[in-house]
C-alpha cells in the first residue's frame, strides 16, 4: 500500500492573493510545507492539488521547475 500526502494549494485567496507563494527569508511557503513533508519517513509521494485557473500558473511554473508533483482539478 502507498502513502500519498495531497496538498491543496491556490493563488487566488481572498485574504492573501498569492499566499502559497509569498516568501519567507526568500523560500516561497509551498516550498518549505513540501520539503518539510519530505522529509516524513512513512509517506512514498507527494502531490500538490490545484485548478487549472490561469491564476494558478505561477505555481505550477514553480512546482514543475522545483520538481514537486501537482494534478489540476475542480
Amino acid at each position: 500500500m502507498k502513502i500519498v500526502a495531497i496538498v491543496q494549494a491556490r493563488m487566488g485567496s481572498t485574504r492573501l492573493p498569492g499566499k502559497v507563494m509569498k516568501k519567507i527569508k526568500g523560500v516561497p511557503l509551498i516550498q518549505i510545507l513540501l520539503m518539510r513533508l519530505s522529509k516524513a519517513k512513512t509517506l512514498d509521494s507527494i502531490i500538490v492539488a490545484t485548478s487549472p485557473q490561469p491564476e494558478n500558473i505561477p505555481l505550477t511554473d514553480f512546482l514543475d521547475s522545483a520538481g514537486f508533483k501537482f494534478e489540476y482539478g475542480s
